[in-house]
């Protein structure tokens, strides 16, 4: 039971912090997000522009070379809630549903700085 004035938690399964790199595709559109928490179900953005996602649209989270289509739950300024209707590895064969973020993760890895 949640503790008065505090809203109980109703997701089925625990987020995450995550902290990472993503992009948010829609059509030829891309913005670029940090996904602040992943759990199977959803995930919590922030948005790095102004720019309202669409109700419907792909997130590619750039570190794990997943591309997800999801539908936005909520929105408060840049903070945007999503659920998860589906996922992709994009580290092999990749439907041609999600080439687009396929080919932002590749470019994103061949930018990233070896050590």
């Amino acid at each position: 039971m949640a503790k008065p004035g505090i809203e109980a938690d109703r997701r089925s399964s625990a987020r995450l912090p995550t902290n990472r790199s993503g992009k948010v595709l829609c059509g030829a559109f891309a913005w670029d997000c940090v996904i602040r928490d992943l759990s199977g179900q959803g995930a919590k953005v922030q948005m790095l522009a102004s720019a309202a996602p669409p109700s419907q649209a792909q997130l590619v989270d750039l570190v794990a070379g997943q591309a997800h289509d999801v539908m936005v739950a909520w929105q408060r300024e840049r903070e945007v809630g999503m659920r998860i209707v589906r996922t992709y590895d994009l580290r092999g064969l990749a439907p041609a549903a999600v080439g687009t973020a396929k080919r932002i993760w590749q470019a994103f890895h061949a930018e990233a700085p070896t050590s």
